[in-house]
């Protein structure tokens, strides 16, 4: 049966012509010239997919995005703002209002059919995950109270190449509820976040509902993202981050945590639930002193020192104060050392495009995969599973090569 697609635009030239375009491609076409006609068209078969234009009289395109959102049959299916306005708040606005894809008129027909496609096989994928299979997970924190040091970077990266490396979905869970941006860098639109966890009570939670509000990357990653508002982060609680994070343990192999810099109940919630504390600094001053206290807090908690690894990460040009001299401050030795990579992450983030999936082989890509691997869980390492990728594969190639050079 072919997919069915809602064209939605007052304008009827535009409707024969987009309908053309995916006639062609075998789908069921239906229109509809305005928003109110859309929300009666969908009442007897939702779609597949709609394609909303902006400008339409009574009900604009961003509007009748939110009403579909809030519709059960056509809260989960893609939406594309097909629209002549083009600037970045446009962009934005669509996004907020829900949209998975912003087109710009004009456009080539080759490029609406490939998003199309794109849409409709990464929904459908993601509605066959299977989360019924019992696992267990390895929880992995990444954390600095010091900002700027690189945690959301080093976050997304280890999500990428954990699901890169094993083959299998990875999730990343963004904790830093007033300016998360877990979602923007993996170029994913924020159509849903943790408030949409928060409106019900921590324990009627179910993976039924996480899933239906991780946002789906190519890659393999799974993001629970961080609300829109800092007002929508005020409903989370210790209780929902607990639950939200045991339940993602018992279906996913890896949890990677995206922390805030505090210690609030929040924040303490997904240390207390960490396997592996990655603490984070640069080689200044003030970053050092941070990690100091972390570690002073770390140990008032009663956190095993083996649960904790320090990752002293280059994040300037130039010199910073001497490996030997932040140990010893610290009194615990550095366990890695991110290099300088200048440019190569300012592309990353700029484009949501993590290092180790842009450019897996470049020295900096290639350095965050071997990292993931090294966190990894010892029973992958020992008996690799079927679904382990190429991520797998290069990384052996390079501890081949270092083994020799040895």
């Amino acid at each position: 049966m072919s997919e069915r697609i809602l064209i939605v635009d007052d304008t009827e030239l535009n409707l024969k012509m987009v309908g053309s375009i995916l006639l062609k491609d075998g789908y069921e076409i239906i229109t509809a010239r305005n928003g109110i006609e859309a929300l009666e068209v969908i009442k007897s078969k939702p779609p597949a997919l709609a394609i909303l234009d902006v400008m339409m009289p009574d009900m604009d395109g961003y509007t009748l995005c939110e009403r579909l959102r809030q519709i059960p049959s056509t809260a989960k299916i893609p939406i594309i703002i097909l629209t002549a306005l083009s600037g970045v708040e446009d962009k934005i606005k669509a996004f907020d209002s829900g949209a998975d894809d912003f087109l710009a008129k004009p456009f080539e027909s080759q490029e609406l059919r490939a998003r199309v496609k794109v849409l409709l096989r990464r929904f459908s994928e993601r509605e066959s995950v299977q989360t019924n299979e019992e696992v267990s997970g390895k929880v992995i924190a990444v954390f600095s109270l010091r900002g700027g040091i690189g945690v959301s970077m080093l976050s997304s990266n280890l999500a990428a190449s954990l699901s890169q490396i094993w083959g299998t979905p990875t999730v990343l869970v963004d904790l830093a509820f007033m300016n998360g941006q877990s979602a923007l860098l993996l170029d994913l639109p924020l159509r849903n976040s943790w408030a949409d966890l928060g409106r019900s009570p921590a324990k009627e939670m179910d993976m039924d509902l996480i899933n239906s509000v991780l946002l789906h990357h190519d890659s393999g990653v799974h993001v629970l993202a961080s609300p829109r508002r800092p007002q929508e982060a005020e409903v989370i609680t210790a209780d929902h981050v607990q639950s939200a994070i045991g339940l993602l343990r018992a279906h996913y192999h890896y949890i990677i945590l995206d922390l805030p810099h505090d210690f609030s109940e929040t924040t303490l919630a997904g240390l207390d639930m960490a396997d592996q504390i990655l603490l984070m600094l640069s080689p200044e001053t003030a970053s050092v002193r941070c990690a100091a206290n972390a570690l002073e807090t770390f140990g008032q908690l009663h956190y095993p020192p083996d649960r904790t690894t320090l990752i002293l990460n280059w994040p300037f040009k130039g010199k910073g104060l001497p490996r030997a001299g932040i140990e010893g401050a610290l009194k615990r030795e550095l366990g890695v050392v991110i290099p300088y990579a200048g440019e190569a992450v300012v592309s990353s983030i700029l484009y949501g495009k993590p290092s180790a999936l842009q450019m897996p082989l470049d020295p900096l890509g290639a350095f965050l995969e071997d990292l993931a691997y090294l966190y990894s869980k010892e029973d992958h390492k020992q008996n690799p599973p079927e679904s382990a990728g190429e991520g797998l594969k290069r990384v052996k190639v390079r501890a081949q090569a270092r083994q020799e050079k040895s």
